[in-house]
């Protein structure tokens, strides 16, 4: 199973984000385990960085990508993924170049704590919590 994990649950695991740290753990853990492979785009990247950067600083923040790369694989965003969410119902620009580089890449779930933002998604959006219930054996 591959699923696609959005900036703010990556967030979290790298900034130790409580209450929420404890879920993508767990999630990290099963895919290190071979039970699904996770994946992000590049944009989900760029931003991560510029975050933690403007909240640590750049070295930081490139230590923080940099242990990304060890158990996640980068999606490229490219013309299709910008012009499907210029024209589609995402209120959010970002949110929906992350929902069709999922779907163009054969994607069945994301993973965020923003389920509102992506209503519009023909994928599964779960929470970490909901992912780990639903899955969690």
């Amino acid at each position: 199973m591959k699923i696609f994990l959005d900036s703010d649950v990556l967030l979290d695991l790298l900034l130790g984000r409580e209450p929420f740290l404890e879920d993508i753990k767990w999630i990290l853990e099963f895919s290190l385990d071979n039970k699904y492979k996770l994946y992000t785009s590049s944009l989900v990247i760029a931003n991560i960085h510029y975050l933690i950067s403007k909240t640590l600083n750049t070295t930081h923040a490139f230590d923080k990508v940099d242990k990304l790369l060890s158990f996640i694989k980068i999606l490229n965003v490219g013309e299709s993924e910008i012009k499907r969410s210029i024209s589609s119902k995402f209120r959010d620009f970002e949110d929906g170049i992350q929902n069709f580089s999922a779907l163009n890449s054969n994607m069945k779930i994301i993973i965020t704590r923003n389920i509102k933002d992506f209503k519009h998604s023909k994928l599964s959006i779960l929470t970490p919590k909901e992912f780990l219930v639903k899955y969690k054996k």
